[in-house]
Protein backbone atom coordinates (compact mmCIF):
# COMPACT_ATOMS: atom_id res chain seq x y z
CA UNK A 1 0.00 0.00 0.00
CA UNK A 2 1.37 3.40 -1.00
CA UNK A 3 0.42 6.69 0.67
CA UNK A 4 1.43 9.66 -1.46
CA UNK A 5 1.43 13.11 0.07
CA UNK A 6 0.94 15.82 -2.52
CA UNK A 7 4.13 17.80 -3.20
CA UNK A 8 6.05 15.84 -0.56
CA UNK A 9 6.84 12.12 -0.69
CA UNK A 10 5.67 8.54 -1.08
CA UNK A 11 5.36 6.21 1.94
CA UNK A 12 5.35 2.49 1.14
CA UNK A 13 5.52 0.81 4.55
CA UNK A 14 3.32 0.94 7.64
CA UNK A 15 2.97 -1.51 10.52
CA UNK A 16 -0.83 -1.56 10.28
CA UNK A 17 -3.44 0.06 8.08
CA UNK A 18 -7.14 -0.01 7.30
CA UNK A 19 -9.02 1.43 4.34
CA UNK A 20 -12.82 1.35 4.32
CA UNK A 21 -14.23 1.79 0.83
CA UNK A 22 -17.88 2.87 0.98
CA UNK A 23 -20.47 3.11 -1.77
CA UNK A 24 -23.41 4.90 -0.13
CA UNK A 25 -21.31 7.70 1.40
CA UNK A 26 -19.58 10.95 0.48
CA UNK A 27 -16.25 9.56 1.70
CA UNK A 28 -14.20 6.46 2.32
CA UNK A 29 -11.89 6.38 5.34
CA UNK A 30 -8.35 5.30 6.16
CA UNK A 31 -6.00 4.86 9.11
CA UNK A 32 -2.31 3.98 9.28
CA UNK A 33 -0.14 2.99 12.25
CA UNK A 34 3.64 3.28 12.47
CA UNK A 35 6.39 3.96 15.00
CA UNK A 36 6.78 7.74 14.94
CA UNK A 37 10.38 8.94 14.78
CA UNK A 38 10.63 12.66 15.67
CA UNK A 39 14.10 12.80 14.07
CA UNK A 40 12.72 11.65 10.71
CA UNK A 41 11.77 14.62 8.50
CA UNK A 42 9.15 12.63 6.57
CA UNK A 43 7.55 11.55 9.83
CA UNK A 44 7.45 15.14 11.10
CA UNK A 45 5.64 16.22 7.91
CA UNK A 46 3.26 13.26 7.88
CA UNK A 47 2.29 13.55 11.55
CA UNK A 48 2.18 17.34 11.87
CA UNK A 49 -1.25 18.20 13.34
CA UNK A 50 -3.45 20.75 11.64
CA UNK A 51 -1.89 20.64 8.16
CA UNK A 52 -4.64 18.46 6.62
CA UNK A 53 -2.25 17.05 4.02
CA UNK A 54 -3.89 15.83 0.82
CA UNK A 55 -3.00 12.20 0.14
CA UNK A 56 -3.52 9.55 -2.51
CA UNK A 57 -3.76 5.89 -1.51
CA UNK A 58 -2.67 3.39 -4.14
CA UNK A 59 -2.06 -0.34 -4.28
CA UNK A 60 0.15 -1.63 -7.09
CA UNK A 61 -0.58 1.50 -9.11
CA UNK A 62 -4.37 1.37 -8.63
CA UNK A 63 -5.85 4.52 -7.06
CA UNK A 64 -8.19 3.70 -4.17
CA UNK A 65 -8.75 7.03 -2.40
CA UNK A 66 -7.89 10.73 -2.55
CA UNK A 67 -8.42 12.60 0.70
CA UNK A 68 -7.14 14.50 3.73
CA UNK A 69 -5.15 13.45 6.76
CA UNK A 70 -7.43 14.68 9.55
CA UNK A 71 -6.19 13.24 12.83
CA UNK A 72 -2.97 12.20 14.51
CA UNK A 73 -2.45 10.12 17.63
CA UNK A 74 0.88 9.93 19.47
CA UNK A 75 1.77 7.33 22.10
CA UNK A 76 4.66 7.02 24.53
CA UNK A 77 5.43 4.43 27.20
CA UNK A 78 8.25 2.24 28.47
CA UNK A 79 7.48 -0.11 25.60
CA UNK A 80 7.47 1.59 22.20
CA UNK A 81 3.92 2.02 20.87
CA UNK A 82 2.48 2.71 17.46
CA UNK A 83 1.29 6.20 16.54
CA UNK A 84 -1.47 6.69 13.97
CA UNK A 85 -2.85 8.99 11.31
CA UNK A 86 -6.35 8.85 9.85
CA UNK A 87 -8.59 10.69 7.43
CA UNK A 88 -11.21 10.48 4.69
CA UNK A 89 -11.96 11.29 1.04
CA UNK A 90 -12.06 14.96 -0.01
CA UNK A 91 -15.90 15.19 -0.09
CA UNK A 92 -16.00 14.06 3.55
CA UNK A 93 -15.89 17.73 4.54
CA UNK A 94 -19.55 17.93 3.45
CA UNK A 95 -20.42 15.54 6.28
CA UNK A 96 -18.85 17.78 8.91
CA UNK A 97 -19.98 21.25 7.81
CA UNK A 98 -23.24 23.17 7.53
CA UNK A 99 -24.13 25.59 4.75
CA UNK A 100 -22.07 28.76 5.40
CA UNK A 101 -24.05 31.93 6.02
CA UNK A 102 -22.41 33.52 2.98
CA UNK A 103 -24.52 31.17 0.82
CA UNK A 104 -27.84 32.04 2.48
CA UNK A 105 -30.83 32.07 1.94
CA UNK A 106 -31.37 28.40 2.73
CA UNK A 107 -34.37 28.17 0.41
CA UNK A 108 -33.79 27.41 -3.28
CA UNK A 109 -36.57 27.92 -5.81
CA UNK A 110 -36.59 26.56 -9.34
CA UNK A 111 -33.07 25.10 -9.23
CA UNK A 112 -31.88 21.62 -10.18
CA UNK A 113 -30.09 19.25 -7.84
CA UNK A 114 -26.96 19.74 -9.93
CA UNK A 115 -27.13 23.53 -9.66
CA UNK A 116 -27.64 23.46 -5.89
CA UNK A 117 -24.78 20.99 -5.44
CA UNK A 118 -22.34 22.89 -7.66
CA UNK A 119 -23.07 26.09 -5.74
CA UNK A 120 -22.25 24.41 -2.43
CA UNK A 121 -19.16 22.60 -3.72
CA UNK A 122 -17.70 25.82 -5.09
CA UNK A 123 -17.36 27.12 -1.53
CA UNK A 124 -15.14 24.17 -0.50
CA UNK A 125 -13.22 23.56 -3.72
CA UNK A 126 -9.86 25.32 -4.09
CA UNK A 127 -6.86 24.97 -6.38
CA UNK A 128 -5.15 23.01 -3.59
CA UNK A 129 -8.03 20.62 -3.06
CA UNK A 130 -10.49 20.73 -5.96
CA UNK A 131 -13.76 18.85 -5.38
CA UNK A 132 -15.77 18.41 -8.55
CA UNK A 133 -19.27 17.10 -9.17
CA UNK A 134 -19.52 14.01 -11.34
CA UNK A 135 -22.86 12.72 -12.61
CA UNK A 136 -23.43 9.17 -13.81
CA UNK A 137 -25.24 9.26 -17.20
CA UNK A 138 -27.90 6.94 -15.76
CA UNK A 139 -29.14 9.73 -13.44
CA UNK A 140 -28.24 12.87 -15.41
CA UNK A 141 -31.89 13.52 -16.29
CA UNK A 142 -32.94 13.45 -12.64
CA UNK A 143 -29.96 15.54 -11.50
CA UNK A 144 -30.92 18.19 -14.05
CA UNK A 145 -34.63 18.20 -13.17
CA UNK A 146 -35.94 21.18 -11.23
CA UNK A 147 -37.06 21.30 -7.60
CA UNK A 148 -39.97 23.73 -7.25
CA UNK A 149 -38.72 24.58 -3.76
CA UNK A 150 -36.27 23.08 -1.32
CA UNK A 151 -35.17 24.37 2.06
CA UNK A 152 -32.21 23.37 4.21
CA UNK A 153 -32.06 23.60 7.98
CA UNK A 154 -29.45 25.81 9.64
CA UNK A 155 -28.17 22.76 11.51
CA UNK A 156 -28.24 20.30 8.59
CA UNK A 157 -24.86 19.21 7.32
CA UNK A 158 -24.40 19.72 3.59
CA UNK A 159 -24.20 15.97 3.12
CA UNK A 160 -27.50 15.48 4.96
CA UNK A 161 -29.21 18.17 2.87
CA UNK A 162 -27.96 16.78 -0.44
CA UNK A 163 -28.79 13.21 0.56
CA UNK A 164 -32.40 14.12 1.36
CA UNK A 165 -32.84 15.79 -2.03
CA UNK A 166 -31.12 12.98 -3.91
CA UNK A 167 -33.28 10.37 -2.17
CA UNK A 168 -36.42 12.12 -3.43
CA UNK A 169 -35.22 11.38 -6.96
CA UNK A 170 -33.88 7.89 -6.24
CA UNK A 171 -30.26 8.99 -6.68
CA UNK A 172 -27.31 7.70 -4.65
CA UNK A 173 -24.79 10.19 -3.26
CA UNK A 174 -21.31 8.69 -3.51
CA UNK A 175 -17.71 9.63 -4.35
CA UNK A 176 -14.87 8.66 -6.69
CA UNK A 177 -11.29 7.48 -6.02
CA UNK A 178 -10.14 10.87 -7.36
CA UNK A 179 -11.96 12.63 -4.51
CA UNK A 180 -14.97 13.97 -6.41
CA UNK A 181 -18.62 13.93 -5.35
CA UNK A 182 -20.68 11.51 -7.44
CA UNK A 183 -24.40 11.25 -8.18
CA UNK A 184 -25.04 7.75 -9.40
CA UNK A 185 -27.22 4.66 -9.48
CA UNK A 186 -26.08 1.31 -8.11
CA UNK A 187 -24.92 -1.43 -10.45
CA UNK A 188 -27.06 -3.88 -8.52
CA UNK A 189 -28.38 -5.66 -11.61
CA UNK A 190 -24.98 -6.55 -13.11
CA UNK A 191 -23.58 -10.08 -13.21
CA UNK A 192 -22.11 -11.25 -9.87
CA UNK A 193 -18.33 -11.27 -9.57
CA UNK A 194 -18.24 -14.41 -7.40
CA UNK A 195 -20.42 -17.23 -6.01
CA UNK A 196 -19.80 -18.03 -2.34
CA UNK A 197 -20.66 -21.59 -1.28
CA UNK A 198 -19.85 -23.60 1.89
CA UNK A 199 -16.27 -24.74 2.39
CA UNK A 200 -14.53 -22.36 0.01
CA UNK A 201 -10.84 -21.64 0.48
CA UNK A 202 -10.12 -18.04 1.43
CA UNK A 203 -13.35 -17.43 3.36
CA UNK A 204 -12.59 -17.23 7.07
CA UNK A 205 -16.00 -16.18 8.40
CA UNK A 206 -19.55 -15.39 7.25
CA UNK A 207 -22.56 -14.06 9.15
CA UNK A 208 -26.09 -12.89 8.36
CA UNK A 209 -28.20 -10.60 10.56
CA UNK A 210 -31.89 -9.74 10.28
CA UNK A 211 -32.93 -6.68 12.32
CA UNK A 212 -36.70 -7.01 12.62
CA UNK A 213 -37.00 -4.00 14.93
CA UNK A 214 -35.83 -1.73 12.11
CA UNK A 215 -38.60 -2.93 9.79
CA UNK A 216 -42.28 -2.09 9.37
CA UNK A 217 -45.09 -3.97 7.69
CA UNK A 218 -46.01 -0.88 5.67
CA UNK A 219 -44.78 2.65 5.06
CA UNK A 220 -47.02 5.59 4.17
CA UNK A 221 -45.22 8.61 2.74
CA UNK A 222 -47.06 11.91 3.20
CA UNK A 223 -46.57 15.06 1.13
CA UNK A 224 -47.89 18.28 2.61
CA UNK A 225 -49.79 20.78 0.50
CA UNK A 226 -47.62 23.72 -0.56
CA UNK A 227 -48.27 27.31 0.45
CA UNK A 228 -48.91 28.07 -3.23
CA UNK A 229 -51.87 25.72 -3.26
CA UNK A 230 -50.17 22.53 -4.40
CA UNK A 231 -51.93 19.28 -3.58
CA UNK A 232 -51.22 17.13 -0.58
CA UNK A 233 -50.60 13.48 -1.36
CA UNK A 234 -49.40 10.14 -0.12
CA UNK A 235 -47.83 6.91 -1.30
CA UNK A 236 -47.97 3.45 0.29
CA UNK A 237 -45.58 0.49 0.17
CA UNK A 238 -45.64 -2.84 2.01
CA UNK A 239 -42.64 -4.79 3.26
CA UNK A 240 -42.58 -8.49 2.24
CA UNK A 241 -40.27 -9.25 5.18
CA UNK A 242 -43.00 -8.35 7.71
CA UNK A 243 -46.04 -10.29 6.44
CA UNK A 244 -47.55 -11.60 9.68
CA UNK A 245 -47.71 -8.66 12.10
CA UNK A 246 -48.89 -5.06 11.90
CA UNK A 247 -45.98 -2.61 12.23
CA UNK A 248 -47.06 0.45 10.20
CA UNK A 249 -44.88 3.53 9.76
CA UNK A 250 -45.75 7.03 8.52
CA UNK A 251 -43.07 9.33 7.15
CA UNK A 252 -43.03 12.85 5.74
CA UNK A 253 -41.70 13.89 2.34
CA UNK A 254 -39.22 16.70 2.99
CA UNK A 255 -38.82 18.03 -0.56
CA UNK A 256 -39.72 17.37 -4.18
CA UNK A 257 -42.96 17.39 -6.10
CA UNK A 258 -45.93 15.07 -6.53
CA UNK A 259 -44.00 12.88 -8.95
CA UNK A 260 -41.29 12.26 -6.35
CA UNK A 261 -43.59 10.91 -3.62
CA UNK A 262 -43.58 7.35 -4.96
CA UNK A 263 -39.78 7.33 -5.20
CA UNK A 264 -39.54 8.65 -1.66
CA UNK A 265 -41.76 5.85 -0.36
CA UNK A 266 -39.67 3.24 -2.17
CA UNK A 267 -36.52 4.76 -0.71
CA UNK A 268 -37.99 4.56 2.78
CA UNK A 269 -38.54 0.83 2.27
CA UNK A 270 -35.03 0.45 0.84
CA UNK A 271 -33.60 2.06 3.97
CA UNK A 272 -35.38 -0.52 6.12
CA UNK A 273 -34.00 -3.38 4.02
CA UNK A 274 -30.55 -2.34 5.23
CA UNK A 275 -31.53 -4.27 8.35
CA UNK A 276 -30.55 -7.44 6.45
CA UNK A 277 -26.74 -7.56 6.42
CA UNK A 278 -24.38 -10.25 5.16
CA UNK A 279 -20.74 -10.03 6.31
CA UNK A 280 -17.95 -12.00 4.64
CA UNK A 281 -14.37 -12.17 5.94
CA UNK A 282 -11.62 -13.04 3.44
CA UNK A 283 -7.92 -13.81 3.93
CA UNK A 284 -7.03 -11.71 0.87
CA UNK A 285 -8.08 -8.50 -0.89
CA UNK A 286 -8.69 -10.14 -4.24
CA UNK A 287 -11.52 -12.01 -5.96
CA UNK A 288 -10.68 -13.42 -9.39
CA UNK A 289 -7.49 -11.37 -9.50
CA UNK A 290 -9.05 -7.97 -8.72
CA UNK A 291 -9.26 -5.94 -5.51
CA UNK A 292 -12.78 -6.45 -4.22
CA UNK A 293 -14.69 -3.15 -4.13
CA UNK A 294 -18.19 -1.84 -3.38
CA UNK A 295 -20.81 -1.44 -6.11
CA UNK A 296 -20.51 -5.06 -7.22
CA UNK A 297 -22.75 -8.08 -6.68
CA UNK A 298 -22.08 -11.60 -5.46
CA UNK A 299 -24.07 -14.82 -5.23
CA UNK A 300 -24.31 -16.67 -1.92
CA UNK A 301 -25.60 -20.16 -1.14
CA UNK A 302 -25.25 -21.40 2.44
CA UNK A 303 -28.04 -23.19 4.36
CA UNK A 304 -26.29 -22.47 7.69
CA UNK A 305 -26.99 -18.77 7.02
CA UNK A 306 -30.61 -19.56 6.09
CA UNK A 307 -29.72 -18.97 2.44
CA UNK A 308 -30.93 -22.18 0.83
CA UNK A 309 -30.85 -21.06 -2.80
CA UNK A 310 -28.35 -18.93 -4.80
CA UNK A 311 -29.13 -15.39 -3.66
CA UNK A 312 -27.82 -12.11 -5.01
CA UNK A 313 -26.23 -9.59 -2.64
CA UNK A 314 -24.81 -6.11 -3.25
CA UNK A 315 -21.39 -5.18 -1.81
CA UNK A 316 -21.98 -1.91 0.06
CA UNK A 317 -18.60 -1.46 1.73
CA UNK A 318 -15.23 -3.18 1.97
CA UNK A 319 -12.62 -3.01 4.75
CA UNK A 320 -9.10 -3.61 3.45
CA UNK A 321 -6.82 -4.36 6.40
CA UNK A 322 -3.10 -5.09 6.45
CA UNK A 323 -0.12 -5.57 8.74
CA UNK A 324 3.34 -7.17 8.60
CA UNK A 325 1.82 -10.67 8.43
CA UNK A 326 -1.24 -10.56 6.16
CA UNK A 327 -3.84 -8.63 4.20
CA UNK A 328 -7.51 -9.35 4.91
CA UNK A 329 -10.84 -8.02 3.64
CA UNK A 330 -14.27 -7.68 5.22
CA UNK A 331 -17.30 -7.30 2.93
CA UNK A 332 -20.56 -5.74 4.11
CA UNK A 333 -23.36 -6.79 1.77
CA UNK A 334 -27.05 -5.90 1.52
CA UNK A 335 -29.92 -6.89 -0.73
CA UNK A 336 -29.80 -5.38 -4.24
CA UNK A 337 -33.28 -3.92 -3.69
CA UNK A 338 -31.75 -1.45 -1.24
CA UNK A 339 -30.42 0.37 -4.30
CA UNK A 340 -32.75 -0.58 -7.15
CA UNK A 341 -36.34 0.23 -8.01
CA UNK A 342 -37.18 -3.49 -8.09
CA UNK A 343 -39.90 -4.80 -5.85
CA UNK A 344 -38.22 -6.84 -3.06
CA UNK A 345 -38.98 -10.53 -2.62
CA UNK A 346 -38.53 -12.36 0.65
CA UNK A 347 -35.36 -14.43 0.20
CA UNK A 348 -36.22 -16.54 3.26
CA UNK A 349 -39.52 -17.82 1.81
CA UNK A 350 -38.07 -20.76 -0.15
CA UNK A 351 -38.89 -24.45 -0.45
CA UNK A 352 -35.64 -25.50 1.17
CA UNK A 353 -36.59 -23.57 4.28
CA UNK A 354 -40.07 -25.06 4.66
CA UNK A 355 -41.21 -24.52 8.25
CA UNK A 356 -44.74 -25.85 7.93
Amino acid sequence: MNLKIKDHFNVEFFNKFRITLRYDAVASTFSFEHYFDPKNKEHRILWQPGHFHIVKLEHKGELLLTGYILSQTFAKSKIKKLSSISGYSLPGVLEDCQIPTSLYPLQSDGLTLGQITSKLLAHFSTSRNPIKLEVDPSVSGKVNSVFDKTTASETDTIKSYLTKMAAQKDIVLSHTPEGNLLYTKAKADIAPIFHFTPGQIGVTDMSLTFDGQAMHSSITLLKQASTEGGNAGQSFVSNPYVPFVRRPAVKKQSSGGDNDTGDAASNALSAELKGIVLTIELNDWFLDGKIVKPNNTILVTDPELYIFEPTLFFIESVDLVGDEKENTASLKCVLPEVYTENRPKNIFEVKGADTK
